[in-house]
């Protein structure tokens, strides 16, 4: 999720907060305009921590994504989908733990659309979709469109006899924007659970329900807090969320991130008091 350089401008120029009371002591309004600017940096930092923090979330989520369906067919997820160089390390079909890496090199362009560089490495403790499978997951170099991502990311296959449910874990993950400047440290716990697609053999028709939290950090310190109000929907057709709301925190500053109302689109709503901003997710 993107918000454009001047639209940041546009909110620091323009702050939520915009009634003050004029008063005719000047020790009044100096304190009153120290005030009114500490809440718009704080509406500023929130804002661009929403932002890198629904970037992390979608990343790591890709993460989810290229696992789950780009294994080897026969031996780990079902069918391939990407533009990497799929390898494991023991071809024996019922031989685990099973370390699967997915090689995309200097850069290639998936059908998806997305350039991913680099490697995941992912260790399995039996096939992604019988429940009970644990995989960890590490990270060689690796980035989608110029974003990198480090860090641990974990999947645990939690499924019942009502379908596919999956909770992952992102622990000291990190992600570093395009350009190499601007990093930010991002911890989650999510969980997936299916709610469409359950008496098919196809990806293609599946949903999910997505719940869960999260904090994301700035390399100055600045910590936002994150927790999925709505659940997420999330479909197999479609790139990014199509519905739900996150909610945020950060200090005394709260808002909501809604992603619509079942659309498949790229767009999301930020709201932050009276202040709302369409802004654009990342893929």
């Amino acid at each position: 999720m993107l918000i454009k350089k001047n639209d940041l401008m546009k909110f620091k120029l323009n702050p939520i907060i915009t009634g003050m009371l004029i008063g005719t002591a000047v020790m009044f309004n100096s304190c009153k305009k120290e005030e009114d600017k500490k809440n718009n940096n704080n509406q500023t930092e929130a804002a661009e921590l929403s932002v890198a923090n629904n970037i992390a979330e979608t990343m790591y989520d890709d993460v989810f994504n290229v696992v789950l369906l780009d294994g080897q067919a026969n031996n780990v997820a079902g069918r391939g989908n990407s533009c990497a160089i799929v390898t494991l390390n023991n071809s024996d079909p019922d031989t685990y733990p099973k370390i699967m890496t997915l090689d995309f090199g200097t850069g290639c362009t998936g059908i998806d659309g997305l350039t991913r560089k680099g490697k995941i490495i992912a260790t399995l403790s039996g096939r992604i979709r019988t429940a009970g499978t644990s995989i960890a997951i590490s990270f060689e170099n690796y980035s989608v469109n110029d974003f990198k991502l480090e860090g641990e990311f974990s999947i645990t296959n939690n499924s019942g006899n009502t379908g596919l449910s999956f909770t992952t874990q992102t622990i000291n993950g990190k992600l570093t924007y395009p350009g190499g400047t601007i990093f930010y440290t991002h911890s989650g716990n999510h969980t997936l659970t299916q709610t469409a697609g359950v008496g098919t053999v196809t990806f293609l028709d599946d949903s999910f329900s997505l719940t869960g939290n999260g904090t994301t950090t700035s390399s100055l310190g600045n910590s936002l807090t994150t927790n999925i109000a709505t659940p997420l929907v999330k479909k197999a057709t479609c790139t990014n969320i199509v519905s739900g709301v996150e909610q945020f925190t950060y200090n005394n500053i709260s808002g909501t991130l809604d992603f619509g109302d079942g659309s498949c689109d790229n767009l999301a709503l930020l709201t932050i008091g009276s202040y709302h901003q369409t802004v654009v997710l990342p893929r």
